[in-house]
């Protein structure tokens, strides 16, 4: 129970907080800027449900701030149902008790008041649990789940999943778990995936894969939840596993849903005979904030649809003077990301490390990390500091000291940027990734387009760098600075937020430096060092193909939903 303030008898914290907010505007007429810090400071905090997991028609806690001393119109959400009005046992500024409703599911958990609604807590439903299965192993076809080495673990810590059925190999076969953005979990069937996230190829999460026992490292994303294998024989059972709290929380939020195109025009071609063209075009990037990417339409069939984040058309005997458009269009829902770090929790991994550590803080075709000026640099800024997210504190706010962002002058290599003190996207983005990797930090530099209000599309690039415990933390040091870019009304106020946090109005393309390897031996291959994904090839031509021109268009966007 909240106590009264000596100042204002009876009010709880929310109340006091509204009232300060009322005194402020009306004496000094404040902007919206402070009315909407204030609001924020009012949205009602879950910080704990009493119990977690429970039976329906069990008693539930809800502990936190800012509920307010009585419920009148708010309301707590389970999995999507409000409870009855009976249902309530108490209410006051910093505690709920409710008993929870028979027909309610695993889900997340909400407070919602007049001022604004609570993140949410994961709730779930013992009568509800997935179970491991018993002794109907040997009688499943599929995937099947006998155990986990441990019941609970951080994001990056290793699990191994005993079982049967998971394959020689893994093939197209992955490990999901549950998923920590804004949907609870409901143990979906096998066609159902909208609540789990893969392990991923990207952060090297499986470390090895046989018929009957898988290790792999817990993904950014995951969630308290289920864990299950998933193979092209089907889904396995969901078991339970808990994520346990690293060094801060992630929150992914306020889901946009886009629908975009590009293509690839070829004119002026010049051939004498069989040839063959391979275009790599890519696709939108897969990861725990950007998902359900899929195709809408494909002028041609890829010859590979999904390879390494491209779809590989061939196009064999162009003919002179016969153009060739290569078209197509996806759908994608990309979310915002919210972190919440403490920074004294954040500890180096345990040895051995996940294996993306030693990929992601090496040098490679891209993010010069190896540079002796940049590791100068680095070291200077960093001083003795050994703590992952202080380094990337350190060298955030060195780089926007040093480096100013200019969209008038595109320099050959971000080390030029560096000498030169001034730097666009690619290279405020490459470089401080170089920074990060030359300090023992893995990070990652991430190609797409900011998307407008006017849906229109602007060429972009950013950073992320990974924590042991919660994964991988967005950065975007052009907004962070301060730019202004035009077509683009940055949807987050505070431009120090975009430290830690990121809006939903983008759409990545790569993730990373994709590296590409040629079809055939002696191909005339090229490379677009500045589109809008950072892959190492684009074309290969071969045979009796003596020239031609190409244009790979920008992202237009059919639609925002």
């Amino acid at each position: 129970m909240s106590k009264p303030s000596p100042s204002a008898p009876g009010l709880t914290r929310g109340a006091r907080l509204a009232a300060l907010a009322l005194v402020v505007l009306a004496v000094s007429g404040a902007g919206t800027g402070l009315h909407l810090w204030l609001r924020e400071r009012a949205r009602p905090v879950i910080s704990a449900l009493d119990p977690s997991i429970g039976e329906p028609g069990g008693i539930v806690r809800v502990v936190g701030r800012n509920f307010g001393a009585e419920r009148g119109e708010s309301r707590v959400e389970i999995a999507g149902v409000s409870p009855t009005s009976s249902s309530y046992l108490s209410w006051n500024d910093s505690l709920v008790e409710l008993r929870v409703p028979v027909t309610v599911s695993s889900g997340l958990v909400y407070v919602q008041t007049k001022s604004g609604r609570s993140r949410p807590r994961l709730f779930m439903n013992r009568e509800r649990l997935p179970l491991r299965p018993q002794g109907v192993l040997a009688s499943k076809s599929g995937p099947a789940i006998e155990g986990l080495s441990a019941a609970r673990g951080v994001v990056g810590s290793l699990l191994s999943i005993s079982g049967l059925n998971f394959g020689a190999n893994r093939g197209a076969g992955r490990v999901e778990f549950a998923w920590v953005g804004d949907s609870g979990f409901t143990n979906p069937g096998p066609e159902e995936s909208s609540a789990f996230v893969p392990a991923e190829e990207l952060s090297l999460a499986y470390e090895s894969w046989t018929d009957k026992e898988i290790r792999v490292r817990v993904p950014d994303g995951a969630a308290t939840g289920g864990v299950r294998v998933v193979t092209e024989k089907g889904a396995s059972d969901a078991v339970f596993f808990r994520v346990d709290g690293g060094p801060g929380t992630k929150f992914l939020h306020d889901r946009k849903t886009y629908a975009v195109s590009y293509f690839v025009s070829l004119t002026k071609v010049k051939a004498s005979g069989e040839n063959e063209l391979y275009l790599w075009i890519p696709r939108p990037a897969e990861s725990a904030g950007q998902r359900g990417v899929r195709v809408l339409s494909q002028s041609h069939v890829p010859m590979v649809p999904e390879y390494r984040g491209v779809a590989i058309y061939r196009l064999r005997d162009l003919r002179t003077d016969a153009p060739v458009t290569v078209s197509q269009s996806y759908i994608a829902q990309v979310y915002a990301v919210s972190t919440d770090i403490r920074s004294d929790s954040v500890r180096q991994p345990p040895d051995p490390a996940p294996a993306l550590y030693a990929r992601f803080t090496a040098p490679d075709g891209r993010v010069p990390s190896g540079d002796p000026t940049l590791v100068g640099a680095a070291k200077k800024a960093v001083g003795r500091e050994r703590n992952p997210h202080k380094i990337a504190e350190s060298l955030y706010s060195m780089l926007l000291k040093e480096v100013k962002y200019t969209a008038d002058h595109v320099h050959e290599s971000p080390l030029e940027a560096w000498k030169d003190k001034t730097a666009d996207a690619y290279s405020m983005a490459v470089l401080y990734c170089a920074l990060l990797r030359a300090s023992g930090v893995p990070a990652l530099p991430v190609s797409g387009f900011l998307i407008g209000t006017d849906r229109k599309a602007v060429r972009h690039f950013w950073t992320e760098y990974y924590l042991y415990g919660l994964g991988w933390v967005p950065v975007d040091p052009v907004l962070g600075s301060g730019a202004e870019i035009p077509g683009f009304e940055a949807p987050l106020e505070d431009r120090t937020k975009y430290f830690g946090n990121l809006d939903n109005r983008r759409l990545a393309i790569s993730r990373g430096v994709v590296e590409l390897a040629p079809m055939t031996p002696g191909g005339r291959t090229a490379v677009k060092e500045r589109q809008f994904a950072l892959q190492d090839l684009y074309e290969e031509a071969s045979g009796k193909l003596e020239a031609y021109s190409s244009f790979w268009s920008d992202l237009e966007v059919t639609g925002v939903y």
